[in-house]
């Protein structure tokens, strides 16, 4: 996607301060390598996002700029449509209001598409700019199925048996739990029947049974697909799998354990596909963005990002080293798996089946010059000396910690062996946090509030919103996962008790005094915006608050 005039569009790109000039002639040089848009060669790069340049389009072209959220598609409208028409045209008809079509578009200038979308709906059209990955995330609310999915294969079976479609059914559940955004698929066999649910905005959803005498060849074939014995059934075996959904690449990991009833299978999604969120979008306060910002200059030091599994520890690293400067600086990681790819960042996945764990990575790493280091995570007491030991000696290092808050983590690196003298002197903060679900933003109403309620969110309730169910949620009345987060940014005052490596609650009332602000009052925070619910954030995180309701 591309404004009028390349330089125009880099030009303006400069003056609002989202890349340097150094970046823009980098894009420059690469355009003239080979011809692509500028704005495309740019996100490729990792310099601005889709959604930067597809405003500075819409802003270019006189026309307004729009998510999915904003907008609510009329049924009977999308009905009329299907997904390889959308993915044709980037294009996505949202609603008829008094003869004028409302279509959100991801390249409004090409007359091509513009006239296909003419032909298919004769009204006058109000087009908006749109990016694939908004149109993406409509295709998958409203139109999930496409052609195909785990219902139809079982509705097209003949009553021969012995022509099960194992491949089409195998496939189709995959297919679907990408299209429903599923992060884990879950195969369980039971005596009479193979449970498969999927896990979608941390909970687990039922998905299609399948037929528990058909389960074994269903298994086989994911085993195939991974690589793995399938002649092995009495012990745990991990694989991946690689697909194309879409247009786009989606890496399954596959882990398989034996139980009473047979194998289950959990195959976890990672989807190359969809674009990185920022801070902001993670739902990162404002506040501890721009500390998170000034973390990603620091020349040294160990930054920390903390919560329990599925908690989006590793999404936030990717989002804070996407603001490192890869250009000036020789930005590494060692991970356990690459969930996003980054430019300009040398990424390595470990492999512990031939040695080459977070320590063996790190060792190594250290050897190439690296100036920032991502360590997928700290599970141990050699990768914590080797991290602690980077930090000192010149080199940012991000990393994660399985602790249940921000302030855990210090005494977690006490436990791995880490003296407190050493985690004074490296430690530059904390970020700890949860996710929690979205209110879905096509059926949320404010609410009359509890009593329960009332006292939970304080003196300034906001405005809450709680969701009441439509097609875009499947009922759920939430839509996507948004962060709640904690920052623990510790003081000259703060470092003298994390010398002794005691007194914890000290340390934390000293926190709290200076303005540190937990997860709880960060959840109560998302609440007042109408973001999620209280329920919501009590069921994510269940601690006491030592900081006063505000």
């Amino acid at each position: 996607m591309v404004i009028d005039s390349k330089l125009r569009l880099g030009d303006r790109l400069i003056g609002k301060g989202l890349i340097s000039d150094a970046q823009l002639q980098m894009a420059l040089s690469e355009q003239r390598r080979f011809w692509r848009p500028l704005g495309e060669i740019l996100v490729s790069l990792g310099f601005v996002s889709q959604g930067e340049v597809a405003k500075l389009t819409a802003e270019n072209l006189g026309l307004e700029f729009l998510e999915a959220s904003q907008v609510d598609p009329d049924p009977f409208l999308v009905s009329a449509i299907d997904a390889d028409f959308v993915r044709r045209t980037g294009a996505f008809p949202v609603r008829l209001d008094q003869g004028t079509l409302l279509v959100l578009m991801t390249v409004p200038d090409d007359p091509a598409r513009v006239a296909e979308l003419r032909q298919r709906f004769p009204y006058e059209l109000r087009i908006a700019v749109t990016t694939e990955a908004q149109v993406a995330i409509l295709l998958r609310q409203l139109l999930p199925e496409g052609t195909g999915g785990v219902r139809a294969i079982f509705d097209g079976l003949s009553d021969n048996r012995g022509n099960f479609p194992v491949e089409g059914v195998t496939q189709a559940v995959m297919v679907d739990a990408v299209r429903r955004g599923a992060t884990d698929i879950h195969i369980e066999p039971e005596e009479k029947l193979t449970r498969v649910r999927y896990r979608i905005d941390g909970l687990l959803k039922q998905g299609e049974n399948l037929p528990r005498e058909h389960t074994d060849a269903i298994l086989s074939r994911i085993k195939i697909l991974s690589k793995l014995d399938i002649a092995e059934r009495r012990r745990p075996q991990d694989g991946r799998i690689q697909i194309q959904l879409d247009g786009r690449r989606v890496d399954v990991r596959v882990s398989f354990r034996p139980t009473a009833e047979g194998e289950n299978a959990v195959l976890r999604i990672l989807d190359r596909g969809s674009s990185m969120p920022g801070l902001a979008q993670l739902g990162i306060a404002p506040e501890s963005v721009a500390q998170l910002a000034q973390v990603a200059e620091r020349s040294h030091g160990l930054f920390v990002v903390s919560g329990p599994t599925g908690s989006g520890k590793t999404t936030t690293l990717y989002a804070l080293l996407a603001g490192v400067d890869a250009m000036q600086r020789n930005v590494c990681t060692i991970e356990d798996p690459i969930e996003y790819r980054l430019p300009l960042v040398r990424q390595s996945q470990v492999d512990p089946s031939i040695g080459f764990g977070f320590q063996e990575g790190l060792r190594a790493l250290l050897r190439q010059d690296p100036d920032v280091i991502l360590v997928g995570e700290i599970r141990d007491r050699e990768t914590a000396q080797m991290a602690i030991q980077a930090a000192m000696t010149g080199h940012l290092v991000l990393s994660t910690l399985h602790t249940n808050s921000a302030m855990g983590a210090l005494p977690r690196l006490y436990d791995l062996g880490v003296a407190p003298y050493l985690v004074e002197d490296t430690l530059i903060g904390v970020l700890g946090q949860r996710l929690v679900r979205r209110t879905c933003s096509g059926c949320a109403q404010a609410v009359q509030l509890s009593q329960v309620e009332m006292h939970w969110l304080g003196q300034t309730p906001g405005e809450p919103m709680r969701g009441v169910g439509c097609a875009r949620c499947e009922g759920s009345g939430f839509a996507g996962r948004i962060a709640i987060s904690e920052m623990f940014l510790p003081t000259p005052g703060m470092r003298s008790l994390m010398r002794s490596g005691e007194d914890g609650l000290e340390l934390e009332r000293l926190a709290y005094q200076d303005g540190f602000r937990d997860l709880t009052e960060d959840g109560r925070q998302k609440v007042r915006s109408g973001l999620t619910t209280m329920a919501e954030v009590q069921r994510v995180h269940q601690a006491l608050h030592m900081g006063p309701v505000s």
